[in-house]
């Protein structure tokens, strides 16, 4: 009896371990699965934040190209209104020969100004004509632009509309992890998303403190001398000043939900997150992580101050840095806005100094 109730006892200590660890086991491939989902929401939701910008730039030039072909259209009737008048005007009473010129004016000096002034009519006839040759070649140049446009905005609307029809399938796709997911598997998902809340509320924290450190150490001056001999960059970044107030309005968004496509309170996506902070401030910064990345000077590694924009997994994500080897970022579908660590974030591209 003793010895079978030691081996149930055996067998029970055997046998539970190996179930928790299956659950482990099968937690983390979930999460795996949800995490590289999350990598292909987040890039195919810059790729689409992409090809509306692309839109909103060519909708842009085709608003600039129509008026400036409105204007051009204008300048062609007024020449074509002048140029008919002075026509008129030498039909009705052509030009004198120099001969008359001399006999109505009496004398060699009024002779040359009335020829100076017949000159400067011709030239201005000249001018007109010219004006109206540039505003047809130019008219036709707008033109031309203006198809090249339209046909560029077609494409661009037809591939903002792949890009959400990716992003829909993906999301489907990452629903479709969580939703065969058994209910004890997904109370141990919400566990652990609970736990890694409680680590960003603990990294937030310490970044607030760190902030405010760095507010009063810039408020205060510095008695450091500047070491002799140190060379300075060939092409020097911006200051940077008021860029740490940017990152101070991301911060106070922290829990707000991720949305794809998102630049408000009411939900971000990564680079909208950094296009509404610098916007509170005063500065243009795209939505869009391609243009933000192109826009503005790369920091030198080492060179990184608060509110310098860095960037994740070929620019597919992007963050605003804190200092302290922290940023805040919107991560992806189903997170929030939250601190993490730089130096333990995968996939480092670089950053840049608007």
């Amino acid at each position: 009896m003793l010895c079978a109730l030691l081996a149930f006892g055996a067998s029970v200590a055997t046998t539970e371990p190996a179930a928790i660890e299956a659950k482990r086991a099968e937690v983390a491939r979930i999460q795996a699965d949800l995490d590289a989902i999350n990598t292909q929401v987040e890039a195919a939701a810059e790729a689409y934040n992409g090809a509306r910008y692309e839109l909103g730039q060519v909708t842009e030039r085709i608003q600039d190209n129509a008026a400036a072909t409105k204007q051009t259209e204008r300048d062609l009737d007024a020449s074509r209104a002048v140029l008919a008048e002075r026509l008129r005007g030498l039909y009705a009473t052509p030009e004198p020969s120099l001969a008359e010129v001399l006999i109505a004016s009496g004398s060699i000096t009024a002779a040359a100004d009335q020829i100076a002034l017949l000159d400067r009519v011709g030239e201005q006839d000249a001018d007109v004509v010219s004006g109206l040759r540039s505003q047809k070649a130019k008219l036709a140049e707008l033109r031309v632009q203006l198809v090249e446009d339209r046909k560029t905005a077609t494409e661009a609307v037809a591939t903002k509309a792949r890009q959400k029809e990716k992003v829909e399938s993906l999301l489907s796709q990452r629903r479709a992890v969580l939703d065969s997911a058994s209910d004890e598997l997904k109370g141990l998902l919400r566990a652990e998303e609970q736990r890694k809340a409680a680590e960003a509320a603990a990294a937030a924290a310490v970044a607030r403190q760190r902030q405010a450190a760095a507010a009063v150490a810039a408020s205060t001056p510095s008695t450091v001398a500047p070491t002799a001999g140190a060379a300075a960059p060939s092409t020097p970044l911006p200051s940077g000043s008021g860029n740490a107030a940017a990152a101070s309005v991301a911060m106070q968004y922290l829990g707000v939900p991720y949305v794809w496509g998102g630049a408000s309170p009411s939900g971000f996506d990564c680079s909208g997150l950094a296009s509404y902070a610098y916007a509170a401030i005063g500065k243009s910064v795209p939505h869009y992580t391609g243009a933000i990345w192109n826009a503005f000077p790369q920091v030198p590694s080492g060179q990184l101050q608060v509110g310098d924009l860095v960037f994740f997994h070929g620019l597919g994500h992007m963050g605003i840095y804190l200092g302290g080897d922290q940023f805040v970022h919107a991560p992806h579908t189903g997170d929030v806005v939250r601190v993490a660590q730089l130096s333990t974030y995968s996939g480092y591209v670089g950053a840049v100094r608007p």
